[in-house]
């Protein structure tokens, strides 16, 4: 494995649920963000490999999240290597059956202090808004992202997609181009998210880089 300090042989990880998946038109199409992540950081001069692990549907607190990373960080196997830098979102589907955040939060950090455990370093995503606004469900998700954020793990960095693609403040006509079905993204959404991540992690390389 390369050092997660070199930008010549980085090996990440895109771990989550749908929205890592690319899920979009009712699961016909798939379209990750992990594509566009790896097109734009292979055009800047980094030497990267993308794995993308992905499942609709699935919660952290009672789903197969941790499974899934423990298996792709199980040193011994070689059909799964370690990877430098693991790019994980979850919660969304949690939030959905009513968890509470401290609840889904403890269970992202039990979930991703497998990598960082291992010596990877973690892209912490919030979670977005969806078309069905509820005061409650907002609440939860808007507590849960600020625990996210306030993350004071070593190796740990965030990137606020619950910002940075916003759906009810969205112009209408620019939501019905990025947002697929109120929960989603279309094909142009989640390349805008690949983009969107790409500019924060370059940020952070470059970062790593002027303090070596």
């Amino acid at each position: 494995m390369g050092s997660a300090h070199s930008p010549e042989s980085l090996r990440i990880l895109c771990l989550g649920d749908s929205l890592t998946d690319g899920y979009t038109m009712s699961g016909v199409s798939f379209a990750p963000y992990s594509e566009t992540l790896e097109k734009r950081l292979k055009e800047s001069g980094r030497h990267v490999t993308v794995v993308t692990d992905g499942i609709s549907g699935d919660l952290v607190t009672t789903g197969s999240f941790r499974r899934r990373m423990e298996r792709r960080f199980d040193a011994p196997s070689t059909r799964s290597p370690l990877y430098d830098w693991v790019f994980f979102l979850g919660g969304t589907n949690d939030l959905a059956w009513g968890k509470s955040p401290s609840t889904i939060h403890d269970a992202l950090l039990s979930i991703t202090d497998i990598p960082l455990n291992c010596g990877a370093k973690l892209l912490f995503f919030t979670v977005p808004e969806c078309a069905f606004k509820q005061a409650s469900l907002d609440a939860r998700r808007d507590e849960l992202n600020e625990l996210i954020k306030g993350d004071g793990r070593e190796n740990v960095y965030t990137f606020d997609l619950h910002e940075k693609i916003p759906y009810h403040s969205m112009d209408p006509e620019e939501r019905r181009t990025i947002w697929d079905d109120g929960l989603h993204f279309t094909v142009k959404g989640y390349e805008r998210m690949g983009n969107m991540v790409a500019e924060r992690f370059i940020e952070l390389l470059d970062a790593e880089e002027n303090e070596e």
